[in-house]
């Protein structure tokens, strides 16, 4: 959905009758007749503040759409919450949105573990949840109120097998994870696809969150002959994993989950030679950051986001486009509910929606009552033997600019 189109379809379209009655309260918490209340959910604080991003390039969208008018005279209203990627945290703040705060929906939450801590109390009040987490077990099976706007570690882990294996000469694999759903949820798929696909996973090992060295794993994996390595990892570890890579003289490509943005890991490796045409990850995105294609989606961003919710240096980077989705859907869902929305009207309208182009994801969403999961295809991100930052159909084919 192209820019031009959303401001039609998002602007204000009709006049509000009176709010709804009290027998509908529950279905319509957090509506009023000219505000629609979402509880924004994310680690505003502590190391996977990282991951923060996610949560504004979808709040990013909801300013520039208020800006616009509104969904049917309403506005959105924001209300903010820190879970710092922690469960006990996280489950605090989402009662205080909901029982306290009485949002309509919960959006963004990018940590699966926070994510799954509350998917029971979600369940039980009928919440609906729109995020971008990677864990699979959030919306498969299928849970009424729950949506993924962006891809699950399914979908993101067989990209990454399938991206390797676009390249001939690669066949043996090592497996890096941390020992948490997280990154089983991309390890387990990854795995599947090699085995199935002709491929065979020689190593499989640990690297837990915290770690501060990658010798030993290193190690392991020049030892093992793998030429190609999954990193199920966040992107503190990735960063530590490439950089040791690099000093012991492994020569095995690693393509890493979605668990770090693409942009902040090559620079903090700080050591071009390092991920040159050694670092992939799978790619959401239907062009690349910083084409016309996507200048928009900057010029949101730039325009909506406050100084201090914007990188310190540099523009907007992959999970601000990551997580803008969210709300693109999000809003698309609040339109074709009409001008009386409830929690049922809400639910349904997203599940009517098929072959909605973002403008920002590489593939169209659609959800139905059997499928929450609105993506899938992807494209994969390196960077070139010329140091270009570079989005491949397959290896060693760049996606045409």
């Amino acid at each position: 959905m192209h820019l031009q189109t959303a401001v039609r379809a998002f602007a204000a379209t009709a006049l509000l009758a009176a709010a709804a009655p009290a027998a509908l309260a529950d279905n319509t918490q957090g509506i009023t007749d000219k505000t629609i209340k979402i509880g924004n959910l994310g680690p505003f604080t502590g190391e996977a503040a990282v991951f923060n991003p996610l949560n504004y390039g979808p709040e990013a969208y909801l300013r520039y759409v208020n800006d616009k008018g509104g969904v049917h005279g309403r506005k959105f209203e924001t209300v903010f919450a820190d879970s710092a990627c922690n469960e006990a945290k996280g489950i605090a703040a989402a009662k205080k949105l909901i029982y306290e705060d009485k949002v309509f929906m919960i959006m963004g939450n990018p940590c699966s573990g926070v994510a799954m801590a509350i998917k029971p109390m979600l369940e039980k009040e009928g919440i609906p949840w729109m995020g971008p987490a990677a864990n699979p077990k959030l919306t498969r099976p299928t849970v009424p109120a729950m949506f993924h706007a962006t891809y699950t570690g399914i979908e993101s882990g067989q990209n990454m097998a399938k991206f390797a294996l676009s390249n001939p000469a690669i066949k043996k694999f090592a497996l890096i994870a941390h020992s948490n759903d997280w990154a089983k949820g991309y390890c387990d798929p990854a795995e599947a696809y090699i085995k199935a696909n002709g491929g065979e996973v020689i190593l499989s090992t640990a690297m837990e969150r915290g770690s501060t060295d990658a010798t030993a794993q290193v190690l392991q994996i020049k030892q093992s002959g793998a030429q190609a390595v999954m990193g199920c990892l966040y992107q503190h570890e990735l960063i530590i994993l490439l950089r040791d890579m690099q000093k012991f003289g492994a020569n095995a490509v690693v393509v890493g989950a979605l668990g770090a943005d693409f942009d902040q890991t090559v620079q903090q490796v700080g050591n071009p030679a390092a991920v040159r045409e050694r670092f992939f990850q799978p790619y959401q995105f239907k062009a690349k950051i910083g084409s016309k294609s996507l200048q928009d989606f900057h010029d949101i961003f730039v325009k909506y986001l406050k100084k201090e919710e914007l990188p310190k240096a540099g523009p907007p980077t992959n999970f601000y486009y990551f997580g803008v989705p969210v709300g693109i859907v999000t809003v698309e869902g609040f339109r074709r509910a009409g001008p009386s929305p409830t929690r049922e009207k809400w639910i349904a309208a997203i599940e009517s929606i098929k072959d909605l182009d973002t403008g920002v994801l590489a593939d169209k969403v659609s959800y139905s009552k059997d499928n929450h999961v609105g993506v899938n295809r992807m494209f994969a991100v390196g960077v070139d033997k010329d140091g270009k930052q570079t989005v491949y159909t397959q290896w060693g084919k760049p996606l045409p600019e």
